[in-house]
């Protein structure tokens, strides 16, 4: 539910580890698509909330199922970091790099059903989990929730002016396209 502070979050460690690979080792195969990490960051509360809470609510009766789980995202990490070296592509191991740090904000380790599924058993059910609709509602009066999507849209900020984002254009070439003009001018530096 907190959309900014999971951008923001995974987004500000990886623009300044990215710009600081760059700057060192360069990118043999092309600029790293930071759009895969920000995708990841968000991708368990799409997908679990979509499937538990709402498509499914009767039977999970919960929002962090299958993508909320460590073994999801090792499964994704083992399988980025083999198609990295495999065959040079980040996308995979940016977007499980997301999912992990989507995890570490939830502290998914409070919930260790969830967290070490299936070892555990089932996934817990959550009869008095509002909907939605509720849920967006309670947050949206949380001085919390505010907290971190202030925290959360300030270190986005700043991680895309890490990545050479300045302006409107350069905002919507990012998203349109997955340019960065940092990591690009440090990838063709490389090449040269």
């Amino acid at each position: 539910m907190f959309l900014l502070a999971h951008l923001g979050y995974a987004a500000a460690p990886a623009s300044m580890a990215a710009k600081w690979w760059g700057e060192r080792r360069g990118f043999p195969s092309g600029a790293p698509d930071m759009r895969w990490l920000l995708a990841g960051a968000v991708l368990p509360d799409v997908v679990d909330k979509t499937v538990g809470q709402v498509l499914f609510r009767p039977y999970f009766q919960n929002g962090r199922i299958f993508t909320h789980t460590v073994a999801m995202t090792i499964a994704a990490l083992l399988a980025g970091t083999w198609s990295w070296r495999r065959k040079g592509d980040m996308h995979l191991l940016l977007l499980a790099c997301g999912m992990a740090s989507h995890l570490l904000l939830d502290r998914i380790w409070m919930e260790p059903t969830t967290a070490l599924w299936p070892s555990l058993g089932p996934f817990l059910r959550h009869p008095s989990l509002g909907t939605i609709m509720e849920q967006i509602r309670e947050h949206l009066t949380d001085p919390w929730f505010w907290t971190g999507e202030l925290s959360g849209a300030a270190l986005l900020a700043v991680s895309l002016r890490t990545l050479g984002v300045s302006d409107m254009g350069g905002l919507r070439r990012f998203l349109l396209h997955g340019r960065s003009p940092s990591l690009e001018k440090t990838a063709a530096l490389e090449k040269a």
